[in-house]
């Protein structure tokens, strides 16, 4: 329900510019800038509009004519960033750099949306000459409609059916996966200790059975791979659970750090103040502002979450694109977080 105010207004926004009859003039405006990426501008509206969700953007691509221009459009589309990202994007700045000012937080913000659009472009460059085979693009044409004040009957009619879509389908997975993590997070393995005559340990606290759960084992197996980034088993349990739906990063968090009642704002900061004060066993802090822009730039580029794969293999016919999507995001992820993590622990932070 969090998410659910953010994804109306970007939907409305774009209905307001759609109406008004000047999202087709951006179109013609920003062509010859697509162009040097490979792609047109008929890819400018799924690319706006995968800011507010990939989904819709993805099915937006079949009013792109050219076959090749729709296949790049359809492959750097997930590099965008989308709203579901925000809520991690905020408790990120918000643990990890709390003393920056408004406009210096507003400023990494936007500049997480610069690179997300950044790695679009290049993705699609280098995309179009290596793998895509080049062809005679199709002419740009386009009837542009005339000015006009738009109908707030009609906005508010896409908001509604926009809001009532994303609770359908994005929605029961945020609650399924969220509850899956749940028993993963409470259930202890085997090598949870038992307590007198081998019965359970009544006394164990819920941090120690988390500890022991069956995800908190399946994050640090992952752990040699990813301590190079900085993150340990519990910002990979957290991206695990951000592949159900990017902003499953925030409440996956908050069930690890064992937070999860009280209201939302109450919560966001409980959960900031807990990962900025995380400690290990020796008492050194878990987590460095290197490791908070590490977590950020993997999320620019990776964490596709599964309603994303599932609309391009349903656009694709197939399951050979949607892997290559995963497999270069993933790596470009991993990549830009390496260099973020230690680039930024070389500066001190």
């Amino acid at each position: 329900i969090q998410f659910l105010p953010q994804i109306v207004l970007l939907t409305v926004a774009l209905e307001l510019i759609e109406a008004s009859g000047y999202l087709a003039r951006c179109a013609f405006l920003v062509e010859r800038l697509l162009r040097v990426a490979g792609l047109g501008g008929r890819s400018f509206v799924p690319l706006l509009m995968g800011h507010a969700c990939a989904v819709p953007a993805i099915a937006a691509t079949r009013t792109i004519r050219d076959p090749r221009e729709r296949l790049l459009t359809l492959l750097v589309l997930p590099l965008t960033t989308c709203s579901a990202r925000i809520p991690a994007y905020a408790l990120l700045i918000a643990a990890f750099f709390p003393g920056l000012a408004a406009w210096a937080k507003a400023a990494l913000f936007l500049a997480l949306y610069a690179f997300g659009l950044l790695g679009a472009g290049f993705a699609s460059l280098v995309i179009g000459r290596v793998l895509v085979k080049k062809r005679r693009s199709l002419p740009f044409a386009l009837e542009l409609p005339p000015y006009r004040a738009p109908q707030w009957s009609q906005v508010v009619r896409v908001a509604w059916s926009s809001g009532l879509r994303f609770l359908r389908d994005v929605g029961t997975t945020i609650v399924a996966v969220s509850a899956i993590l749940w028993v993963l997070l409470s259930v202890p393995t085997l090598a949870m200790k038992p307590g007198v005559n081998g019965q359970p340990n009544q006394r164990a606290t819920r941090t120690e059975v988390m500890n022991q759960s069956i995800a908190a084992h399946v994050g640090r197996a992952l752990e040699p791979i990813t301590a190079p980034l900085g993150f340990d088993w519990r910002i990979n349990v957290g991206l695990i659970g951000s592949f159900g739906a990017r902003e499953l990063m925030v409440s996956t968090m908050g069930v690890i750090f064992g937070i999860e009642d009280g209201p939302e704002d109450a919560v966001s900061a409980r959960l900031s103040r807990s990962m900025r004060g995380a400690t290990s066993a020796e008492g050194k802090p878990l987590y460095s502002p290197a490791t908070g822009l590490a977590l950020m730039a993997f999320f620019v580029f990776a964490c596709q979450c599964m309603s994303t794969v599932s609309a391009l293999r349903r656009e694709t016919r197939g399951w050979r694109w949607p892997a290559f999507v995963l497999v270069y995001s993933y790596t470009l992820g991993y990549v830009a977080a390496f260099c973020t993590f230690h680039v930024a622990r070389a500066f001190g932070l």
